[in-house]
């Protein structure tokens, strides 16, 4: 397929920061649910998820968006201490800056679809001068308006604002949710960011992805030539 578009998951795609997301999750379920739960069970309901639909589950009731906006910024707080802490972690994956660059050269639309709320995305856009590689007014986020992954509307709208059809599209995602979504939005090639070996084993039963890549130096950028 000849690739017109590309859209980016960012937590755990741009940004390996997924333990320090799940770390917050479990400090505030701890904290502020007083419970725990298991492994599976957080990456089945919490992982992946926006934040509405993960304190919904929690909480086992439908939030109000006052509710919902409260509660995630606590959970949020959590998580931007744990990253601000681990200070040599927080950079943008390997590879990651020399494929925006040529993708910016190339001029090929692409865009960010995130399960991130508005607080955190304008934090990554500060932290990592996004707005050198991306329009950051075409940045799709969880603003609460759109069905979290893995329904496929926040990948479908990514396309549109980008002006590409989805199954033009190349898309690169971590979580099942998000791999799902973008399946589910009919992406034409999807590509799993997979940063340990527990996630590569996970990523390779899923039969539709295109490839796994540990980073982006991993990536073959000759795909994008075709």
């Amino acid at each position: 397929m000849k690739i017109k578009g590309i859209i980016f998951d960012f937590n755990g795609t741009l940004l390996f920061d997924s333990d320090k997301h799940e770390k917050a999750w479990h400090i505030f379920i701890k904290e502020f649910c007083n419970k725990e739960i298991s492994d599976e069970e957080f990456e089945k309901n919490i992982h992946g998820i926006v934040n509405k639909k993960a304190l919904e589950y929690l909480y086992k009731r439908t939030l109000s968006n006052e509710e919902v906006l409260s509660l995630e910024q606590e959970k949020e707080k959590i998580y931007r201490r744990l990253v601000l802490e681990d200070t040599a972690n927080f950079r943008l994956v390997p590879g990651a800056e020399e494929l925006l660059d040529y993708i910016c050269k190339e001029n090929i639309p692409h865009t960010i679809a995130t399960a991130s709320e508005i607080v955190n995305l304008e934090f990554y856009i500060k932290s990592f001068s996004l707005e050198k590689w991306f329009d950051t007014e075409k940045i799709i986020y969880n603003d609460n308006t759109l069905p979290g992954k893995p329904d496929p509307a926040i990948y479908i709208k990514a396309a549109e604002t980008i002006g590409v059809n989805p199954e033009d599209c190349l898309v690169f995602e971590d979580s099942k949710a998000g791999l799902t979504s973008a399946h589910n939005a009919g992406a034409g090639k999807i590509i799993a960011v997979a940063s340990t070996p527990e996630e590569r084993e996970k990523a390779e039963k899923i039969h539709w992805i295109s490839d796994i890549i540990s980073n982006f130096y991993d990536f073959d950028m000759n795909i994008l030539k075709k």
